[in-house]
């Protein structure tokens, strides 16, 4: 037993030869490396879209301009132009549409 313990703390023991191949680390990697790939071709076979999603395009169609508002100072001031201009020309002055208002209530036209 002593000389059992001695091999074992000695230098000169090692691992056994069929305990780890050498190669198995390398055929690990291979192996996954190669899953891998098999997954990725499986998968652009099974959904032949998926691959080719960025060429499609927009699905609705863009709000009309402008998109981004540059000068929101500016788009106010025409949006109140044109809707005093609209007030200013209605068929009804303000005052007769307010007293049909008041005279009918809110919700639907009687």
């Amino acid at each position: 037993m002593a000389e059992e313990r001695a091999q074992a703390d000695s230098p000169a023991v090692r691992f056994e030869a069929t305990d780890v191949p050498s190669w198995l680390p390398l055929w690990l990697a291979v192996g996954l490396a190669g899953f891998v790939v098999a997954v990725l071709v499986g998968i652009s076979l099974s959904y032949p879209l998926a691959v080719h999603q960025q060429y499609r395009g927009p699905l609705k169609p863009l709000p009309p301009a402008p998109r981004l508002q540059v000068t929101p100072g500016q788009d106010l001031h025409l949006y109140e132009a044109v809707k005093r201009n609209e007030l200013e020309h209605s068929p009804t002055s303000i005052e007769a549409a307010m007293q049909e208002t008041a005279e009918q209530g809110w919700g639907p036209p009687r």
